[in-house]
């Protein structure tokens, strides 16, 4: 596998204005580790192929300033490693998906931002067979082995009340280049009041602050229905009636489950559910959610396999018929006439 040598600084493009052509990745932290180290196959893959087209292949450290300079480059292909969007013409977004193993490949952004959004989606393009048979090989795969992106609890280790509104909270800042309708906090008390009869289950984020776990501690109320944990999310999704949350990929990871949801901020898969924007009518969207017949298992596999990439080598042409729709070619690696 041909990989950069190393990290380069910011200021590559500015310095190497004379060098040959390039496909770049800006990135930085723990991406950047893995990068350089071979840990993302369809980039491997990806920069061997450029390798033996004659590109030279580089990584440089991602900035606030990075997309800018992107889109402003006409000589090389750059692939941004962040969650910043910006559309140039040799620009292209690049991080790992919702589900381990899937990546996006966009040319305009990535997760809330990605083109997907924009996307209308039909269950009956979607094989319901084909449908089942891929959804339930990532049942298996997550579900089943207790798997998502950050580590859980054993499942089983906590009974979950059949029939529950879950909540899943997020930091309760709002991150660079997202739109969230609701504060964390404040969705969390919007649930607690819209849950009528079920019982309220709420699970912090891994990432939350000390500040901010505390906050939602201090919402654990057994006897009046509203149980604070930190159970898997699998057995959490397994047991609810419908998932509430901010922005959180685990509203995804419930199409796994057959589960509803109620979004409270822009995704890029809201196709699939209900989006809340006045916090007041959230008792209206949860009733809306769990009155729909959702085809979870088509949308799964549409999101994924049409619009998504497997991180293997396998995923290279498609890779490249997103370059040749923007008028780049790495050569005419599928002879469909593209030189």
């Amino acid at each position: 596998m041909i990989l950069p040598a190393r990290l380069q600084p910011p200021d590559w493009l500015k310095r190497a204005s004379d060098a040959p052509p390039a496909l770049v990745f800006h990135t930085k932290g723990p991406h950047a580790e893995r990068l350089l180290s071979g840990g993302f196959r369809l980039l491997g893959a990806l920069s061997d192929h450029a390798a033996g087209q004659g590109w030279d292949v580089q990584a440089v450290e991602f900035t606030d300033a990075s997309p800018a300079c992107a889109v402003a480059d006409s000589r090389h292909i750059h692939v941004l490693m962040e969650d910043h969007p910006a559309y140039g013409p040799r620009v292209f977004h690049a991080v790992p998906g919702y589900l381990r193993g899937w990546w996006f490949f966009d040319d305009l952004a990535t997760r809330n931002n990605a083109s997907i959004r924009f996307h209308g989606f039909d269950p009956r393009s979607v094989k319901e067979a084909f449908a089942t048979r891929f959804t339930d090989r990532l049942r298996t795969q997550f579900a089943g082995r207790n798997f998502t992106k950050f580590g859980q609890r054993e499942r089983g280790e906590e009974a979950i009340p059949t029939g529950c509104l879950a909540f899943f909270a997020q930091g309760f800042t709002v991150p660079p280049h997202q739109s969230h309708y609701a504060g964390v906090l404040d969705l969390a008390h919007a649930s607690i009041a819209a849950r009528g009869d079920r019982p309220v289950v709420i699970k912090p984020h891994p990432k939350n602050s000390l500040e901010e776990v505390e906050a939602l501690a201090a919402l654990h109320d057994p006897a009046a229905g509203v149980h604070v944990t930190d159970a898997s999310i699998h057995d959490i999704l397994d047991a609810c009636a419908c998932v509430v949350t901010v922005t959180s990929a685990v509203a995804f990871e419930g199409f796994l489950h057959g589960k509803p949801a109620v979004v409270a901020g822009q995704v890029d898969y809201p196709q699939n559910v209900v989006t809340l924007t006045d916090p007041a009518k959230l008792p209206d969207a949860i009733t809306a959610a769990l009155s729909r017949d959702w085809p979870h298992d088509r949308f799964v596999t549409w999101y994924l396999r049409h619009h998504c990439l497997e991180d293997r080598a396998e995923s290279l042409p498609r890779v490249l018929e997103r370059l040749h729709r923007k008028g780049l070619s790495l050569g005419d690696f599928n002879q469909r006439g593209w030189f």
